[in-house]
């Protein structure tokens, strides 16, 4: 039976939510490899849980995956805040920090002349 359109795009966020996990964990030392425990647990409650027919369960499973996914990535956005406020950017050179600040901003500097 095809999925009707709201569960069409609940599968298609679900997808979205398990990538966006395993990319954080490649940014791990300890699950650069996909065969490491935490990986491994991820995939398999995904593949566990792909054929549940009960929507609130469903319900409950999607979000517990959106909300790890959103915790991951606020701890990356948090450390990457850490690392500034300690001085991070006090080794970088006047045009990397402006470049950087530049594509937080969504923004791109123009290449520098070269003399």
């Amino acid at each position: 039976e095809p999925l009707g359109p709201r569960r069409a795009m609940a599968a298609a966020a679900t997808v979205v939510d398990l990538r966006t996990i395993l990319r954080h964990f490649r940014k791990w030392p300890t699950t650069k490899r996909r065969d490491g425990p935490q990986w491994q647990f991820v995939v398999d409650e995904y593949r566990r849980h792909a054929a549940e027919a009960d929507p609130a369960k469903v319900d409950v499973l999607r979000r517990r995956g959106r909300n790890y996914a959103v915790l991951l990535a606020n701890v990356a956005e948090f450390n990457r805040l850490r690392e500034l406020d300690t001085g991070g950017e006090n080794v970088l050179d006047a045009s990397e920090v402006v470049r950087r600040a530049a594509a937080r901003a969504g923004l791109a500097t123009p290449d520098a002349p070269t003399s």
